[in-house]
């Protein structure tokens, strides 16, 4: 057993007692039990009290020290005085020794200070607050002043800032020891509340404070003493003024030599710089041979030609040998040569002769050796700088490089046995394309020449072809028509007509030439005469009106003037009125009675009636299309309303919405119309359009959220509000109580009505309604969080109505306010609510949610399984993540999939609760039908309950979730066809653009999320923009962990961002590796944010990093001082070590691990070690590449989808890429690395690999 004394009073002493097994536990012991102990550990002489090595500066009265304390207001008795708190006393719980204001005032700032006897080197303050009410004290700041400081009560320096108690992080300790190391006259406490003071501090006021203080030790040296060992060492005569770190000693104050560049004062020669904290010999070769940087030991302005690395002492990549002068050679993928020897390891780029890589291989040239030599005679190589051929060229080939034909040859394909074409006033053709510059000689084709146009033939290509079917070429050397004639035309030639035709094209038929002759085949006249009764010259039958052999004689009064029988002259139809048949052309005597135009009126009339019955049929069909034109009805049987500019459109698109369905139900929905306009009311009809494809969202959305002309918003002042004469149940005086908020009821027509009585007390309601789905469904319960008073009540609701499962969306206490009564046991805990038993059977915690299972047993009925889904992401003011509440929808609809109700509740039941059900419901329509109407929908719940979706930010987050969701691809694979599923994506050997694997990594690219400068402007600032590896990269801000620790000239921006794990939201920190000027900020972001490990992703050849010291050694980085462990290992390719970082009095080790990221088998190691430190507690990790984007990735998507595994039997590749790119976007950009990932998981999930020993 190890005792440690901590401090000393005068009626007791607080030790820390260390057990064998390193346990520790505080013991309160007499002074006369430790008296012989004491002195053991203690050694009592000026300001050296005991093993600390520090003494109580404001009350010690052996050493008759003793500070002077008062306070900016009253105590509230006078026996609570200010002095009270400097009295040894140590008490937390007896007020009569500590100092204490008046709690019932509201004082809005207050300040307790000591003043020393004089001036003291402090080492730390430790505060003893009243334990009991500790809360009044949240938000607290100490400050520290040396002599010529005074302390503003309006207006402290923060510069005198030594700690401030941050009440977002909950309730101070009730004892605190703070870190001075400071020059110290006075130690001030100070409290305020501000106008916008916040807190997550229970019962913390907002706007009064107080003191309450039972003891402050202010612990310390003498000005110019420092406790390396119990106070008794002067600080170094070569500090300046000889003051010192008042915990080792060094001299922090500055140095009296000038050209001292440590807090040790060491003064190194020029060629010399400190390390270890001696001088050593710079290493490198600094530009114009300038001596090295006396602290760092790098050269401050670059190195000399050819050199590179921190020290200048490697050879830059691309040149080897002593002097670092000789360039590589060209080493395949661009891999560094080796810079000793100049070899390229994994041999050289194309065409370049092995080792080194120097020279090209016979047959190319030029400086890449990409230029192929041309045809030199003999087949003999040309020159590998110049490609010319020294010995002459191949026949038909231009000298000197061979690569082209003579001038009158061309293609060199082809060894320029091609000679040009017909080119015009005999130009030369192109000597590789075999083209004529200009135009061809006549009727020859362009652009070679070497043929006839379309049309002609022969040699000279003088000839045209005659009429070819369907107008083809004729061949361009006989001018034969292969597929045959046009109609009518003689093959093969087809240039005339065939006897019987005549014509340009043949399309005219030869009259009745007498005695069988053809006409004449161009102008079809008959070359002598006719047959009978046809007319000469082209003998064709007579016109209409004339008859007989000679077509001379004219017809009669035919009726409706028909024409007569061209042989006879008789008029077939009939005559006109009066006239004699046959002939018609003697006229008969006048007649009583019906006239020969009778019979025809029946004609006429049955055309009018005819007539008048195709009227009718286009009128009622112009009708009921009319009616039909406007409305269309989508697969749920809600209208939409169509613009008048649409009615107005294209009558080929103007019914296209209209389906083929029956008459029934046509004449439906002209029914439904007509009610529908029996109210009254009038739309805009571009307004009421809200109906949106699936594939539309996205493009919709972008053209809704234009700032200028922002649609969501006038959509969203469009819904109706909540209407409080439908609630009047809610607002009965006997359930106002019940009411989490003022304004909020539950519509009575839809209100949950509660039926069984538990308790006489009992009555019917609860804050809840029932909300219908899409298709017009009771779906949801929709309910406020309940109260402590409404518990019962909503367990009653529970088993009423047989609920399955609840969506809860609010964490029982946000921003230091109580959201939700705590409603179900802890594990293994039972809970009574009335009749019902309830415990909790399973609890399993994600990143961004909890899932928990119930029983739930009223008296001696069944028992029932109640499933919860908690999201626990959601903040308290504003929206999450679209992509984390997306897959929080999966995992709901994952684990149940069974009917019923869902009661959904966040702590009002109408923001987020209504986003949810929005989000399911909406979700399972546009999956089904292809289209969604969120307007609608939203408007249709507000029916229902008021308020759902509260806020418009509510309103375009719902919109972009749905988007979200439409985009999921079925991207997860079940743990027993991993294997299987993998090997098929990573063997596909079909066309790249068609293989599942890379399509799903374009998909990626396509849903990555695009910011703009505002949302990474701190990374742009003049301040920060040096801090940044690459400018490109920049963290996104409200994902950045902030800087919190002070130090002069640095400001709270890292180059980094935070990441989940599968299982917790904040477990990743992705950085990049430090620069010169932000290594401090590195060892910031550790101590800051309480990081556990340092994962290091370097290359295969790096032996490790030049910023964390080596093995067993100490490095500095003010105020910084870093060592490493004597006992790292490796295992795997990863090399491990312990880090301890210090500065003051605090220390933090972190483990540390080197892993080179080319090794497969070492990457899988890392996640490995990694997720075995996971198992033992919560763990922050710091990922680092150099450009903190890349590899990153790949390692953290490896840990989560193997946590997923282990957890829900499966993996989601697709996903874990996503969700990571949705805070770092440049990670995983290429396909390799996309790749990657999936050809490690089946090797850490083999007999020996990772997943076999978690």
């Amino acid at each position: 057993m190890r005792v440690s004394c901590m401090f000393y009073i005068c009626r007791h002493a607080v030790c820390i007692v260390y057990t064998s097994n390193g346990d520790f536990r505080k013991l309160k012991l007499r002074f006369q039990t430790l008296k012989k102990m004491w002195t053991e550990f203690c050694v009592l002489s000026l300001l050296v009290p005991c093993a600390s090595g520090f003494v109580n500066l404001a009350y010690t009265p052996t050493q008759k020290l003793q500070g002077t304390a008062n306070m900016s207001q009253p105590s509230q008795k006078p026996a609570w005085s200010a002095g009270n708190a400097v009295d040894g006393n140590t008490d937390q719980e007896l007020l009569t020794t500590c100092a204490v204001m008046d709690y019932s005032k509201t004082y809005s700032s207050v300040w307790w200070k000591v003043r020393l006897q004089k001036r003291f080197n402090v080492a730390y303050v430790v505060v003893y607050f009243r334990r009991s009410t500790i809360v009044r004290e949240s938000g607290y700041s100490l400050y520290s002043f040396d002599d010529g400081e005074d302390f503003n009560s309006s207006y402290p320096n923060p510069q005198n800032l030594i700690f401030r108690h941050d009440p977002l992080l909950g309730c101070p300790d009730s004892t605190q020891t703070v870190t001075v190391n400071r020059l110290s006259r006075e130690i001030v406490f100070y409290n305020t509340r501000p106008s916008n003071y916040m807190t997550n501090c229970l019962n913390d006021s907002r706007v009064k404070t107080t003191v309450e203080i039972c003891e402050v030790k202010v612990m310390g040296c003498d000005e110019n003493r420092f406790s390396s060992n119990q106070c008794n060492l002067e600080c170094n005569w070569s500090c300046k003024n000889q003051n010192c770190d008042v915990f080792n000693g060094s001299c922090i104050y500055g140095c009296n030599d000038s050209n001292a560049l440590t807090v040790d004062c060491l003064v190194c020669q020029n060629g010399q710089y400190i390390s270890n904290r001696q001088c050593t010999l710079c290493k490198g070769h600094c530009k114009d041979r300038a001596p090295c940087n006396k602290l760092t030991g790098r050269c401050d302005n670059g190195c000399s030609n050819y050199w590179t690395g921190d020290y200048c002492d490697q050879c830059i990549n691309g040149y080897y040998g002593n002097n670092c002068e000789t360039e590589c050679g060209k080493c395949l993928h661009m891999e560094v040569c080796d810079k000793k020897n100049g070899t390229c390891y994994h041999g050289c780029m194309n065409h370049f002769r092995e080792p080194e890589c120097a020279v090209c291989e016979d047959g190319y040239y030029n400086d890449t050796c990409s230029a192929t030599c041309g045809k030199c005679a003999n087949n003999k190589p040309c020159d590998k700088a110049t490609g010319e051929c020294g010995n002459g060229c191949k026949t038909n080939f231009e000298p000197p490089f061979c690569q082209i034909c003579k001038p009158g040859f061309y293609n060199s394909a082809t060894n320029c046995i091609s000679g040009c074409g017909h080119c015009k006033n005999g130009a030369i053709c192109d000597n590789e394309s075999g083209r004529c510059p200009g135009e061809c000689e006549l009727y020859f084709a362009a652009p070679y020449c070497q043929v006839c146009e379309d049309g002609f033939y022969n040699e000279t290509c003088s000839a045209a072809c005659g009429k070819c079917a369907n107008n083809a070429p004729c061949n361009n050397i006989t001018g034969q028509c292969r597929n045959g004639c046009k109609t009518n035309f003689e093959p093969p030639l087809c240039q005339e007509c065939q006897d019987g035709f005549y014509g340009i094209i043949c399309n005219g038929t030869c009259g009745n030439c007498a005695n069988g002759q053809p006409c004449d085949k161009v102008t079809g006249k008959c070359l002598n005469e006719c047959k009978p009764h046809y007319k000469f010259p082209y003998c064709k039958v007579c016109e209409d009106r004339y008859y007989n052999k000679s077509c001379e004689a004219k017809c009669g009064n035919c009726l409706n003037n028909k024409p007569c029988d061209k042989e006879n002259g008789n008029c077939t139809m009939g005559c006109r009125s009066h006239f004699m048949p046959p002939l018609c052309e003697v006229a008969m005597e006048s007649q009583t009675g019906d006239s020969e135009d009778k019979p025809n009126t029946g004609a006429i009339a049955g055309g009018i009636v005819a007539a008048i019955i195709i009227i009718v049929i286009v009128g009622l069909a112009a009708f009921f299309l009319k009616r039909r034109q406007g409305v269309n009805r989508d697969p749920t049987g809600h209208f939409q309303i169509v613009s008048n500019d649409r009615k107005k459109g294209s009558k080929r698109n103007k019914y296209a919405d209209i389906s083929d369905n029956s008459l029934e139900r046509f004449q439906e929905e002209h029914t439904n119309e007509a009610l529908s306009r029996d109210d009254g009311g009038y739309y805009n009809t571009a307004e009421i359009t809200t109906y949106i494809r699936t594939q539309d969202l996205h493009r919709v959305i972008l053209e809704k959220n234009k700032k200028e002309n922002n649609v969501y918003l006038d959509e969203y002042k469009r819904l109706p509000l909540g209407n409080t004469d439908k609630c009047k149940i809610g607002q009965q005086k006997e359930n106002i109580v019940k009411n989490r908020f003022k304004t909020t009821f539950p519509y009575d027509h839809s209100r949950v009505i509660l039926k069984e009585k538990w308790t006489d007390n009992d009555n019917d309601y609860i804050n809840a309604n029932f909300i219908k789905n899409c298709n017009g469904d009771k779906a949801y319960i929709a309910a406020q969080g309940p109260k402590k008073v409404t518990l019962a009540d909503f367990w009653r609701m529970i088993w009423q109505e047989n609920v399955k499962l609840v969506v809860m969306l609010t964490n029982i206490v946000e921003n230091g306010k109580n959201k939700c009564t705590q409603y179900w046991p802890e594990k293994d805990k039972g809970m009574d609510v009335g009749p019902c038993k309830i415990k909790l059977l399973e609890e399993t915690e994600y990143a961004f949610h909890t899932y928990r299972k119930f029983t739930v047993q009223q008296n001696n009925s069944n028992t029932r399984t109640i499933a919860q889904f908690h999201y626990t992401a959601w903040p308290d003011h504003g929206t999450p993540e679209e992509l984390g509440l997306v897959q929080f929808h999966r995992a709901v609809t994952k684990k149940y999939q069974t009917g019923g109700l869902m009661l959904v509740h966040c702590s009002a039941g109408v923001g987020r609760t209504g986003t949810f059900i929005g989000l399911d419901s909406l979700l399972q329509h546009g999956r089904k039908f292809g289209r969604i109407n969120v307007f609608e929908f939203v408007h249709k719940m507000r029916e229902e309950r008021m308020t759902m979706v509260q806020t418009a930010e509510q309103y375009i987050f719902l919109h972009k979730a749905l988007l979200c969701g439409f985009q999921e691809n079925d991207t997860v694979i079940k743990e027993d066809i991993i294997p299987t599923k993998i090997n098929l994506l990573l063997q596909d050997s079909s066309p790249l653009n068609q293989r599942a694997l890379y399509k799903e990594y374009k998909m990626l690219q396509t849903l990555k999320l695009t910011y703009d400068d505002k949302d990474t402007e701190d990374g742009q600032t003049t301040d920060n923009k040096a801090k940044n590896y690459d400018l490109k990269i920049l963290p996104v801000s409200k994902y950045r962990p902030y800087l919190t620790t002070y130090i002069k000239g640095r400001n709270d921006y890292i180059n980094a961002v935070c990441v989940p794990s599968f299982t917790a939201p904040g477990s990743f920190i992705l950085t990049q590796y430090p620069l010169k000027d932000t290594e401090v900020d590195l060892w910031r972001l550790c101590m800051d944010h309480d990081v556990n490990a340092l994962i290091v992703l370097g290359d295969t050849n790096e032996q490790g990093v030049s910023w964390i010291p080596q093995k067993g050694s100490t490095s500095y980085n003010t105020p910084y001082s870093l060592t490493t462990g004597n006992t790292g290992s490796s295992i795997s390719g990863v090399t491990q070590d312990t880090l301890v970082i210090s500065i003051e009095d605090q220390r933090k080790e972190l483990d540390v691990y080197y892993i080179p990221f080319g090794n497969d088998n070492a990457i899988l190691k890392g996640v490995e070690l990694l997720l075995e430190k996971e198992k033992q507690h919560s763990f922050t990790s710091v990922i680092m590449s150099k450009d903190g984007a890349e590899r990153v990735g790949v390692f953290c998507v490896l840990h989560n989808v193997l946590q997923q595994l282990r957890m829900d039997k499966e993996v989601d590749i697709f996903t874990a890429v996503r969700q990571i790119q949705t805070r770092r976007p440049e990670v995983i950009s290429k396909l390799e690395e996309y790749r990657r990932c999936y050809e490690l998981v089946p090797v850490s999930i083999s007999e020996d690999g990772i997943y076999a020993n978690m």
